[in-house]
Order: C-alpha cells, then sequence, then structure tokens
C-alpha cells in the first residue's frame, strides 16, 4: 500500500514538472514568433517605403520633371540704414502787424449853414443863480420856466461824473448851448422876423407853443476837438443877433470877450476848456441838421420837450 502512494505521488510530480517544462517552451516560442513577425512587419514597411519612392523617382524621370533642389534659407536683409534726420530750417521771426493808423472820426457832413469861426464862448449850466458872470436865473430858460426841473437836478459844473453831474441821470441831453436869438418876444408871441431869418421856417407848420430854435442841434469845433449840442436857452446878453446867427456877422455882443456862445459843463469837457470865462476859449461853430449828427455821448438823451410857460 505505501509503494502504491509513492509511485502514485511520484508520477504526479513528473507530471507536473513535464507540463511546467512544456508552458516554458511554448512561452519561448511564441516570444520567437511574436519577434519574427515584427522584424518582418518592419522589413516590409522599408520594402514599400524604398518601392514607392522608387515608383516616384522614376515617374518623375520618365515625364521629365526636374526633381526640385532644396531652396536654400534666405539670408537675413540687413535693416536699412535710416536717413539721417534733415536740419530743421530755423523758424523766421514772425513779421510784426503794421501799426493799424488812428481811426480818425467820420469827416462832418457838409452843412447848408454859414460856419462861425474864432468865436469865444463861456460856460453855463441849468441851474446857475444869476451873479459871476450870469446875468440870468439859469433854474429857467427862454423855453421852459421850470428847466431845473425838466433838465432833472442841478448841473453842478464841478461835481462831475463823466459828462453828467453827480447824484443823478439828466433826463435831457446834458449837451446844449445858447446862441443869442429867440423866436419869442417877451410877450409870448412869436416874432415878426422869426418866419424870415429862421432859414429852417419853412419846413414845416410851427404850433404857437413851438419853438423853431428849441432843441436844434449845431455842430461845435474847439482844435481837434469837435462835439455836438442842442439849443436849449438864449444868449449870451443878446436875444435877436440874427445877422450873426443865421448870417455871417460877428456878434454884437461885446461883454466876456465878446462871448457868441454859451456851452454846458458836458460840452466844455468834451471840448476841452480852459476855465469858465475867459477869452482862451475859441470855437468854430455851425448849425447842422438832426440826420447829420453822428452818434457819440451827446445823442445818449436827446431833448424833444417844447415849450414850457
Amino acid at each position: 500500500m505505501n509503494k502504491k502512494k509513492k509511485f502514485i505521488m511520484a508520477a504526479a510530480v513528473i507530471f507536473i514538472l513535464l507540463l511546467a517544462s512544456s508552458q516554458i517552451v511554448l512561452a519561448q516560442n511564441s516570444d520567437n514568433g511574436n519577434s519574427r513577425r515584427s522584424q518582418r512587419q518592419t522589413v516590409e514597411k522599408h520594402e514599400k517605403r524604398s518601392w514607392a519612392s522608387d515608383f516616384w523617382r522614376r515617374k518623375k524621370k520618365r515625364n521629365n520633371i526636374p526633381v526640385p533642389a532644396p531652396t536654400p534659407a534666405p539670408s537675413p536683409t540687413p535693416a536699412p540704414t535710416p536717413a539721417p534726420s534733415p536740419t530743421p530750417a530755423p523758424t523766421p521771426a514772425p513779421t510784426p502787424a503794421p501799426t493799424p493808423a488812428p481811426t480818425l472820426p467820420p469827416a462832418p457832413a457838409e452843412s447848408a449853414y454859414p460856419l462861425h469861426s474864432n468865436i469865444t464862448a463861456t460856460v453855463f449850466w441849468v441851474g446857475e443863480p444869476v451873479g459871476n458872470g450870469s446875468s440870468e436865473d439859469n433854474a429857467l430858460s427862454a423855453w421852459d420856466d421850470e428847466w431845473q426841473k425838466s433838465f432833472g437836478g442841478f448841473d453842478d459844473p464841478f461835481c462831475r461824473n463823466g459828462f453828467y453831474p453827480c447824484g443823478f441821470m439828466p433826463k435831457e441831453n446834458p449837451f446844449y448851448v445858447t446862441v443869442p436869438y429867440n423866436d419869442f418876444n417877451d410877450n409870448g408871441n412869436r416874432k415878426a422876423n422869426a418866419q424870415t431869418v429862421v432859414p429852417w421856417a419853412d419846413e414845416k407848420t410851427w404850433k404857437d407853443n413851438e419853438s423853431m430854435m428849441k432843441n436844434r442841434w449845431v455842430r461845435v469845433i474847439k482844435g481837434e476837438k469837435t462835439c455836438y449840442a442842442q439849443v436849449e436857452d438864449s444868449g449870451p446878453y443878446q436875444y435877436d443877433d440874427h445877422n450873426y446867427v443865421f448870417g455871417n456877422a460877428r456878434p454884437i455882443n461885446t461883454r466876456a470877450n465878446n462871448a457868441g456862445m454859451d456851452v454846458s459843463p458836458a460840452l466844455r469837457d468834451c471840448l476841452v476848456f480852459q476855465g469858465l470865462n475867459n477869452a482862451d476859449n475859441k470855437i468854430d461853430w455851425q448849425f447842422v441838421n438832426a440826420e447829420d449828427v453822428p452818434a457819440g455821448p451827446w445823442k445818449e438823451t436827446v431833448t424833444v420837450s417844447q415849450i414850457n410857460w
């Protein structure tokens, strides 16, 4: 019994060893086969590539297609040397604009009325009392018994705000003058000679309470200065000197250096008078029509009121 068991066990061992040996041999054969197949496939691929390459070379040769030479890599193009910047020309100094000629006032319009030359002018003002060269109470005028009220106050010749008196704005033109002719007499009636001596008497039909003289414009010249004003009173000292006022005669007045016109403080300052009543303030003057009066401070307030008795 023991011998039989030993025999069986020995046979089993041998069988196992044989089986293991055969498995090893099979594995080696499989590896060798795989290796040979891999080598064969590599050779076949190489042969196919070689054959294909030869095929295309032969085909190109038959068709006379030159095999292009390999394109050489382009040489790097050197960057262009920048041209030197031109030296900018020096900026010329700007040519100074020519100094404009001083603007001259417009030439006075031609007047149909006589020009009175080298006439002594004195200064008077609204509200000036009698005395110190004044023979009249200038709170009233030849045509307005309430002149100071109509003007708006006392036209102080010494306290000025530009061409205006201090403290108020005049309601009437501060540029005013007197001439020695009144178209009304002391009774309040129009003078008989007015229709013949006043040059503009025929320009309209005048009302009984309308003066031919009040508010008329005059041009007054002193040296290089030309200013304008309205007639608002009669004088100095004479009230019917029509040969001088409307003609070429000299004033008949002999007082105050033969004065032939009174001017207001505004006109005095416009003409740059020296003092109030002296022989140095000589002027030229003439009547002008309203449409010929240029713009200026004398047109900021224009008097239009008429007779107030």
